[in-house]
């Protein structure tokens, strides 16, 4: 029976995730390279050495992104058991059974484990054992490369376990532009690396995989990755599980023309999943960094993910995203380094975060979900972007931003709006912004926060400068706005906006004298109650907290010498003071809302 994975899995909530393979049926030989001699003796060493083996807890996960997968619970060991094979282009030297060597073809037959040593440059694995049968293949110091086919080929097993032998380097190198498919129907083998079931790396060595043809490393089901130290340069994707794809620990450096980690099962919604726990994760990918059709779960691990600079294979894909999924990801832990051509983290449905430390530059929208973009910890720094964080809803309730974009730096919007009971409203729609924690700053081309319906300021601070037309805000909702805690500094070019008719928190409106390195300060009886210091000259800036009460008076200090007296406004419909006629800040710019 097959092996289960655990992992945490989705709609609104995770659910549990059981990977089960399926029983592929016998396929043709792959295509043989430049035989050469053959010499078999009998086994007879009695020396064990320990092995890593790759066995995954069985108990499921339902809940909470804070759980965590154990690591391997038991140990094997190299011994008088395993078949040992030393290669070489002169002769194949086997001890041990369950395998057949044809010139420079190995085929194994039987379940057990089989350790190889030495350099083959025309030659082959092939596995071709039962649906019940888990093969181990100990790569212990072992270079091969296939003239015009995979140098791995895993036709069928229950599952294929590859171990690393500790301080050691393997090679596999595939056919290139001379690659020939031994089933050619399936197209299989599509990677250099290849099982037609599920797959596990593990041990302490180092693999490098060069694809010259497909795909680097591949499953038809689950791969799962222990530990190593892996290299993989593919024309095609680096690592590809068409069921899941999990790494709980190990060091990679994933080069690829199109995704650096794919997985492909869109017929089942408790498969095609990414999941990582741990790592030192390195990616450059012509298209995705990391593409699953279903979820995307990051417990932890050191990423680094370039997207967009490399030609593709597949000439139909236009996404460059540094990670996406079809419907959830979900990252409670882990720092991302992403420099992409499109979106930096993107979802068709959800995204959760609840730490993780982020640094994204990227030429689309640095965070991006369909649905709900839902942030509770974690620090943000997006040095570029046309949309900063981008969602239908986006709700923050703590974390560190550092916003940076071209348009908008916070941005709820969707498809066609509905229009509201809001006189005001301009076809505001469901769509919501819902601050109630957490360090906000942002520098924005566009509107600051802009949503297509409504936004709510409860708590944290927000300091939001925006360098835009006169037809943009630094606040900006087709619904209502509502202030009601929480410390605001916003202001810059474009439309100046003070708090909404339903907000319950005062502000003071300034709208002259803001110079740029200057440090303005809020003063009340002696108090510095809150200061800015703006990088460029201002059009107006709004300060808004608990402390300031409506209609009592502040004094605005610059540099330390008093600018101003500023006779504080009310947001609950109040009118806002040195402003005749103006209104409380009406939602979306009202009659008297735009000072």
């Amino acid at each position: 029976m097959k092996k289960k994975i655990p992992v945490l899995f989705m709609s609104l909530l995770l659910i549990t995730v059981l990977l089960a393979g399926c029983t592929q049926a016998n396929q043709p030989v792959a295509t043989v390279d430049e035989p050469s001699a053959v010499v078999i003796t009998d086994n007879s060493s009695e020396e064990s050495y320990p092995l890593e083996t790759p066995e995954v807890n069985q108990t499921a996960q339902t809940e909470s992104s804070t759980e965590e997968l154990p690591a391997s619970q038991s140990e094997t060991t190299w011994s008088a058991d395993a078949t040992l094979f030393s290669l070489s282009d002169s002769g194949i030297v086997v001890e041990g059974s369950g395998a057949t060597v044809r010139g420079s073809i190995i085929n194994i037959s039987k379940a057990g484990t089989y350790v190889l040593s030495g350099k083959l440059s025309a030659g082959q694995i092939v596995i071709e054992a039962t649906s019940d049968d888990t093969i181990q293949l100990v790569l212990n110091g072992a270079e091969i490369t296939s003239l015009s086919g995979s140098p791995l080929y895993a036709m069928q097993s229950d599952e294929l376990i590859i171990t690393l032998a500790d301080g050691t380097q393997n090679i596999l190198t595939d056919g290139g532009l001379n690659f020939q498919y031994a089933d050619t129907v399936e197209e299989e083998p599509n990677a250099a690396l290849f099982s037609k079931d599920d797959m596990t790396i593990n041990g302490n060595g180092a693999l490098i995989v060069n694809a010259g043809f497909n795909n680097g490393i591949g499953s038809k089901d689950a791969l799962l990755i222990e530990s190593g130290e892996i290299t993989v340069n593919a024309a095609n994707h680096a690592l590809r599980g068409n069921d899941s794809v999990t790494i709980l620990d190990g060091s990679l450096t994933l080069t690829a023309a199109n995704d650096g980690i794919q997985t492909n099962n869109s017929d089942d919604s408790s498969l095609g999943f990414v999941l990582i726990e741990a790592g030192e994760i390195r990616i450059n990918a012509g298209h995705d960094g990391i593409q699953a059709d279903s979820a995307v779960r990051i417990n932890g691990g050191n990423l680094t993910v370039n997207t967009g600079a490399l030609s593709s294979s597949d000439r139909d894909s236009d996404s460059y995203k540094a990670i996406k999924a079809g419907t959830l990801i979900n990252i409670s832990e882990g720092t991302f380094l992403i420099d992409s051509a499109d979106d930096g983290i993107h979802s068709d449905g959800d995204i959760s975060i609840s730490g993780g430390v982020f640094e994204i530059a990227t030429g689309d929208d640095g965070i991006h979900a369909e649905g709900e973009l839902t942030i509770s910890d974690g620090v943000f720094t997006v040095s570029k972007s046309y949309e900063a964080l981008e969602a239908s809803h986006i709700l923050i309730s703590g974390g560190e931003f550092d916003l940076v974009s071209s348009d908008d730096a916070i941005n709820a919007a969707g498809g066609d709006d509905t229009t509201t009971g809001n006189p005001w409203a301009r076809g505001a729609g469901d769509f919501s912004i819902t601050i109630s924690g957490g360090k906000i700053r942002f520098v924005a081309g566009g509107d600051g926060l802009d949503s297509n319906g409504t936004i709510e300021f409860s708590g944290g601070e927000m300091i939001g400068i925006i360098n835009s037309s006169a037809d943009n805000g630094a606040i900006d909702a087709d619904g209502s706005v509502t202030f009601n805690g929480g410390s605001l500094i916003y202001g810059g070019s474009g439309v100046g906006v003070v708090p909404g008719m339903n907000a319950s928190q005062s502000y003071l409106f300034l709208s002259s004298g803001i110079s740029a390195g200057k440090e303005l300060t809020v003063v009340k009886d002696g108090k510095t109650l809150m200061s800015f210091t703006p990088d460029a000259d201002l059009r107006y800036l709004v300060f808004s907290s608990p402390d300031i009460v409506a209609g009592e008076s502040y004094e605005i200090h610059s540099d330390g010498s008093l600018l101003t007296t500023v006779t504080a406004g009310e947001g609950s419909g109040g009118r806002m003071p040195g402003n005749p006629g103006g209104g409380g800040g009406f939602p979306g710019g009202g009659p008297g809302g735009r000072p």
